[in-house]
């Protein structure tokens, strides 16, 4: 499993040309910068939190929903088995089609910063916090999109798996059931929800060492899950 460059920057092209013309991609990274605007103008003295949600939503609904999106529609249009088909390595394939939603679930996300006027703490941590987060998200909107066969399917298969995921960490002091609250704990939603924070509020990098852990096991995992499925797709 080689990585080529020139075929990364093939499918990097071809997928600037196609999400400039998909208005479910540009629709679902609206919604975290509308989230955001309508936050900035409430009178919020926990403007952190607020910044958490809206980057979480960015994560989760830009980066994991529309890398689903994405996979699902080449999946139906039969392109993707032209790909699986061609000299390409997983991983040209599996980074050329996550790289431009990783760079909008980027721009999104601090873009969010600057609408809620939260630009401070440990700021670099917390764009590398980011830029992490946001292709460990598009590697399970990949595992999505691989297993559904339509865009239409990807909501049926991602969205139970996105919403725990998005409502996971903000229900957890609603929780009463100790083992769902562990689930929860372990998520890596729940660990980058609290980096945010911290990094936001200027804490120093030693008290995230648990988040950013958990944050490298799940993308170890999640990276490993995506070239499985594709592996698996690809010679079914």
């Amino acid at each position: 499993m080689t990585f080529s460059m020139k075929r990364f920057s093939a499918i990097v092209r071809k997928e600037m040309q196609d999400a400039g013309k998909n208005s479910q991609v540009l629709m679902m990274a609206a919604i975290p910068l509308a989230l955001a605007l309508i936050y900035g103008q409430m009178d919020s003295q926990n403007k952190e939190q607020l910044a958490n949600l809206t980057i979480l939503a960015a994560l989760i609904f830009t980066g994991g929903f529309v890398q689903a999106m994405v996979i699902a529609e080449e999946k139906e249009k039969h392109t993707l088995r032209v790909l699986m088909l061609s000299p390409a390595s997983s991983l040209d394939v599996l980074f050329g089609k996550g790289v431009i939603t990783a760079l909008l679930t980027i721009v999104v996300s601090v873009a969010n910063l600057f609408i809620l006027d939260v630009v401070k703490g440990n700021i670099g941590v917390l764009i590398l916090l980011i830029v992490v987060s946001a292709f460990l998200f598009i590697m399970i909107g990949t595992v999505i999109g691989l297993f559904s066969g339509t865009v239409a399917q990807t909501s049926l298969i991602g969205m139970p798996v996105l919403m725990v995921l998005f409502m996971g960490p903000m229900m957890l002091s609603f929780i009463k059931n100790e083992t769902v609250k562990q689930i929860v704990e372990a998520l890596p939603s729940y660990h980058i929800s609290e980096a945010i924070v911290k990094l936001l509020n200027g804490k120093p990098i030693t008290d995230m060492n648990g988040d950013f852990l958990n944050i490298g096991i799940w993308f170890a995992i999640t990276l490993i899950v995506s070239l499985i499925v594709y592996k698996k797709k690809q010679l079914d």
